[in-house]
């Protein structure tokens, strides 16, 4: 049967056939088969998870739009009756004992790659090649550029599949705060970068390893945590999604009716007083470690900071109050933890039935505790702005929730 030959870089993991080596996009979507859904009672087909479109169409906008683009590795799979390697000794340089042999994977012609792992990469390399004209410019860039492939031989599907199942388990994704502080395309990313060294309280206190400090550790805020926090002080809370907030909190940075300036002020106003209440200056002096700050207040809470950008994002709405008064007017509020473990009444603490559980005393995750949360600080920081009278707590608890 006629073949067709592709250069490789051979080598064995637990016993079989493996090569390393890269495609075009072009080239790769004309000799993948279709994936199949996962059914484990099959035996002649491995399968694989129904496809994300979301997802894909999320790879397909980066390759849209980013030209030093990066994918990682695809696998593939072919039978031992559709491929075989042949090494090819480079004197000098290769020898028979080496992992790594130089070689040619020779497949019959006809035949079709099984995705292991990698559909969603593929599947937005086809979406492009079949809307796109031969002559269009990231046709062309992808035509010239190579997807990096791990091919293996192996004929049992049920290790197909099991090879997926191993390569999830053995992978370990990044948390949320560092992939985010790594990602310096998201204008957001960069600018909080840039403003930690202008901050006292960030200063040496952002955790970017883990998206939750642990009860001792000297850093105040994960990354994730300051990031939404800051998001939550831009745009509000009319967001549902991450990708439909991120793009609000961009365009405070980049476009047409962006007014960078502006944010960057706001952010900093932000943080900067945030620093300057009294709990949290005497972090910044010195005179308070963080974790004890954290055993004794709620103020490194994640939900108690959403809560306190929701409430000052709704205060600064009016355009007469600042950043700065807002945030300060929160010196009045009592953070400090209470003592009681059990029948918590608001007087015990403003959080009592939304942020705390009232019978437990335990902090209680969800957009609707911290957003009542919320509604209450803005009551506060509305009686110590224009005078207890003001704005009925209860009433502008409603206004700011459903804001």
């Amino acid at each position: 049967m006629p073949k067709i030959h592709i250069p490789v870089i051979g080598y064995k993991q637990g016993g079989r056939q493996m090569m390393t080596t890269a495609m075009s996009a072009v080239d790769l979507v004309s000799m993948v088969a279709k994936p199949e859904a996962w059914d484990p009672v099959k035996t002649t087909t491995h399968g694989n998870r129904p496809r994300d479109n979301n997802h894909m169409a999320g790879i397909v906008n980066y390759l849209e739009t980013e030209e030093k683009f990066v994918l990682g590795a695809a696998v593939l799979y072919l039978t031992s009756k559709e491929a075989e390697f042949k090494p090819i000794p480079v004197p000098g340089v290769t020898t028979e004992i080496d992992a790594a042999q130089v070689g040619t994977l020779a497949i019959d012609i006809g035949a079709k790659f099984d995705i292991g792992d990698g559909q969603h990469r593929i599947g937005a390399y086809e979406k492009i090649v079949q809307g796109r004209d031969e002559d269009d410019p990231l046709i062309e860039r992808l035509r010239t550029s190579g997807q990096p492939l791990i091919i293996v031989i192996e004929d049992d599907p049920k290790h197909r599949a099991q090879d997926f199942a191993d390569l999830q388990r053995n992978v370990k994704a990044p948390t949320a705060s560092m992939g985010q502080s790594m990602d310096r395309r998201q204008p957001i990313n960069r600018e909080l970068a840039d403003l930690f060294d202008d901050v006292p309280l960030l200063q040496d206190r952002v955790e970017y390893f883990k998206d939750n400090p642990g009860k001792l550790s000297a850093k105040a805020f994960s990354f994730k945590t300051v990031r939404y926090v800051s998001g939550l002080l831009l745009v509000g809370n009319g967001y549902r999604s991450p990708a439909t907030m991120d793009k609000a909190v961009n365009a405070h940075f980049e476009g047409d009716k962006s007014d960078p300036e502006k944010a960057r002020a706001a952010l900093k106003d932000f943080w900067t007083s945030l620093g300057e209440l009294v709990r949290f200056a005497d972090v910044v002096d010195g005179n308070v470690t963080v974790p004890e700050l954290r055993e004794a207040t709620y103020l490194t809470s994640a939900s108690v900071l959403y809560a306190i950008a929701f409430a000052v994002h709704g205060t600064i709405a009016d355009g007469k109050t600042s950043v700065s008064e807002a945030v300060h007017a929160l010196d009045q509020v009592n953070f400090d933890r209470t003592t009681k473990t059990a029948d918590i009444k608001p007087e015990d603490t403003i959080f009592a039935g939304n942020l705390i559980d009232p019978e437990t005393g335990k902090l209680v995750a969800g957009r609707t505790a911290w957003e009542s949360a919320g509604a209450l600080l803005f009551a506060e920081i509305a009686a110590s702005i224009h005078g207890s009278d003001a704005i009925p707590a209860q009433s502008s608890a409603e206004e700011t929730a459903s804001a």
